[in-house]
């Protein structure tokens, strides 16, 4: 058996990948800020909220903590919380906001990241780390300054650690995993933005009107199938590449 913690695995893409895995027949930790209905006996939630990096760290030692590695096979953590904005072009978010931005995206995943390679430095069972990216991490777009600048700044905390696990006896494996445009929420809170503060907006919404969002069970699918068959280490991943 398995043990996969997922971060924001209450909605969209994290809770997707938590129903497939218990699928599965392996155990889910879930972490969001809610809870959800779903009930199974290989599935523990827990509400932690990842913007208070004080109390998260302390709660997210507690859950390692309580963990036997020698219960599972496999260890994944899969860092799938974040958001999008604020969509603001820079210069117009306040302060709180882009504090609130930078902790979820990219300090919360990399201190995650680190407590869980702490934990498990001596497990000798496949154990990765997954950061859930998107293209805005290559690609500019107007209104999107924090996004891009965050999910660009994971992506590179990705590949320096993938370089340095390879001076390690027992490496983790991380890798990062771009899902594309898939249909959540926060598909829905891009299309309520304005033309002002997100210059892409016509294109979004016209991905919604044409059917061509992706949903979350077919992304949560692929990146399974991925991590069963081995992931290369430091890569960043792109779901193109599996269509």
């Amino acid at each position: 058996m398995e043990l996969y913690i997922i971060t924001g695995a209450s909605k969209g893409l994290g809770k997707a990948i938590a129903l497939q895995a218990l699928e599965k027949g392996h155990e889910v930790h879930a972490l969001s800020r809610t809870t959800t209905d779903v009930s199974h006996e290989k599935l523990t939630q827990y509400q932690i909220d990842l913007i208070n990096l004080t109390e998260a760290e302390q709660q997210f030692k507690t859950l390692l903590s309580s963990i036997n590695p020698a219960n599972y096979s496999a260890i994944t953590l899969i860092n799938n919380a974040g958001m999008v904005t604020p969509i603001k072009r820079a210069g117009e978010a306040s302060l709180e906001e882009l504090q609130h931005h930078y902790q979820l995206n990219l300090t919360a995943p990399v201190l995650l990241s680190q407590l869980f390679t702490k934990q498990f430095a001596l497990y000798s069972g496949r154990k990765t780390i997954v950061n859930i990216t998107s293209g805005a991490a290559k690609n500019p777009y107007k209104g999107w300054s924090a996004y891009c600048s965050s999910k660009a700044g994971l992506d590179m905390f990705t590949r320096t650690f993938g370089f340095e696990q390879e001076d390690e006896e027992r490496p983790m494996n991380m890798i990062s995993f771009s899902p594309g445009v898939m249909d959540t929420d926060m598909q829905a809170v891009i299309r309520a933005s304005s033309k002002k503060d997100f210059h892409d907006i016509e294109r979004f919404r016209k991905l919604n009107e044409t059917g061509s969002l992706r949903s979350p069970a077919f992304i949560a699918g692929t990146l399974l199938s991925l991590l069963e068959t081995g992931a290369e280490n430091g890569r960043i991943y792109d779901i193109k590449e599996f269509l």
